[in-house]
């Protein structure tokens, strides 16, 4: 029948359920606004709405006759109003005809998972997508991805900075695609391949959006969030895009695969962010290295020290490459660095506009005192080497990003001399952590990284 089938049931938990081996078939001869069956999810229902589809054939959705993958179908709206689909350990390319609300039926944009390994478990994958609908509007108003993130997306910043709203350089559009959420969760996410179609005209809505990202300079990638290091950054973005449809998009490991995917610019991604700043000491120098996976318009690199990471000295400056879209090397030598210091990067775009990055502690021994030298993790264990002029005695703490404590281990004997400590991180997650050895005179801090 050509009509369109309305869940709107407006209440907790409402399942729109088809039994195993049972499909979804949209049958129509015609493809026109109102000459073929489409579903509507309700976008005012608060508590959200399943359409559950309980076959993991990547039939369980069929389109007959005229209708296609460029055939706007399902429109959700919502990130709380999703498709289930029971794929299990199956294989196989799933399509969900995916549409925008901006008609009746919206625009066609297909989002297509081509499931390459099965995974462990019998789960299901989720899906949704939404735009400014989601906040009540009635219709898509917003360029600012900020005021709609998805629930486990913490941020929509720049890096280095971390502070700016680079939503403009974000498609107006976030897509679900979990396999993660109970009772439904796959114990190890399969290997996947996605496809996503996009309707143009969401780069550039309400004139908000950076002329770099319009859809016509074929510059949008992939990217997701990873909540557990909340990070848009820590994997390259991914894909490629052709005329509507960014394909492509292949999580690098299965650990890769998380929930929360939008489309950026390529030339100026979410974030843009250092892939690598460290200060190490050689000899009597602090050496400090940083990399930029891509620069745009990128003047110079300022680079600044303090001893209590609130007033801040420039002790020299670095040209940068203007604009990049690989990876790229700096360093920079401080000759005279007084001991332990914190420094961060300031970049100067070529209109005289500003990001500063994080800060990083570094230094050299002193004539008189204790300092961590180096750190390194084999995979079971977190080594510290430690260098002091005294002996001495240390509480050993060890914090996320967040600040979060997530072990000590008191009373750590520092020998005159060179000490190495060694510490068992095999419960701790992969991600960049905070070190520290703390007593009641002084306090010493390194950033790591955990495998």
């Amino acid at each position: 029948m050509l009509r369109p089938l309305l869940l709107a049931f407006g209440i907790p938990a409402s399942f729109l359920s088809y039994g195993q081996a049972a499909r979804l078939v949209f049958n129509s001869a015609g493809t026109a606004v109102n000459q073929h069956p489409f579903v509507v999810f309700n976008p005012a229902a608060n508590s959200g709405t399943y359409l559950v589809l309980d076959n993991s054939n990547a039939n369980a959705i069929t389109m007959v006759g005229a209708v296609t993958a460029n055939v706007p179908i399902i429109k959700s709206e919502r990130e709380e109003n999703k498709v289930r689909w029971a794929t299990g350990a199956a294989t196989g390319t799933y399509m969900v005809p995916f549409a925008t609300g901006t008609t009746v039926a919206g625009t066609a944009i297909p989002l297509t998972v081509n499931k390459t390994s099965a995974g462990a478990g019998s789960g299901s994958l989720i899906f949704s997508t939404y735009n400014s609908l989601s906040i009540g509007t009635g219709v898509p108003s917003g360029w600012d991805n900020n005021n709609y993130r998805p629930s486990d997306v913490t941020h929509m910043n720049d890096m280095p900075s971390g502070t700016v709203n680079n939503s403009a350089n974000a498609i107006d559009r976030f897509w679900i695609i979990d396999p993660g959420q109970a009772p439904y969760a796959y114990t190890t996410p399969p290997g996947v391949t996605i496809t996503f179609g996009f309707e143009p005209s969401e780069s550039v809505i309400n004139g908000g959006n950076s002329a770099g990202l319009n859809s016509t300079n074929g510059n949008l990638v992939a990217q997701r969030f990873n909540s557990s290091l909340n990070k848009w950054y820590d994997i390259l973005p991914l894909g490629t895009q052709t005329g509507n449809t960014v394909g492509g998009v292949t999580p690098p490991t299965t650990g890769d695969f998380f929930r929360s995917w939008t489309l950026s610019n390529s030339l100026l991604p979410l974030p843009i962010q250092l892939v690598e700043w460290n200060g190490t000491c050689e000899g009597k120098v602090v050496k400090l290295t940083w990399t930029t996976a891509s620069e745009q318009d990128n003047a110079f690199f300022t680079i600044e020290r303090s001893r209590d990471a609130a007033d801040w000295s420039a002790i020299g400056t670095v040209p940068g490459a203007g604009n990049s879209s690989g990876m790229l090397s700096y360093s920079f030598m401080d000759a005279d660095p007084q001991g332990m210091a914190y420094y961060r990067l300031r970049q100067t775009d070529i209109n005289g506009n500003t990001t500063v990055s994080a800060a990083i502690t570094a230094g050299c021994t002193r004539d008189n005192g204790t300092t961590i030298v180096n750190a390194w993790d084999d995979g079971d264990f977190l080594y510290l080497v430690v260098s002091s002029t005294v002996d001495a005695v240390y509480d050993l703490v060890l914090t996320d990003a967040q600040g979060k404590l997530l072990l000590t281990r008191a009373s750590q004997a520092i020998h005159t001399g060179h000490t190495t400590l060694q510490v068992d991180k095999r419960n701790i997650a992969t991600g960049i952590y905070l070190v520290q050895l703390v007593n009641d005179t002084d306090r010493q801090s390194r950033r790591v990284h955990l495998e």
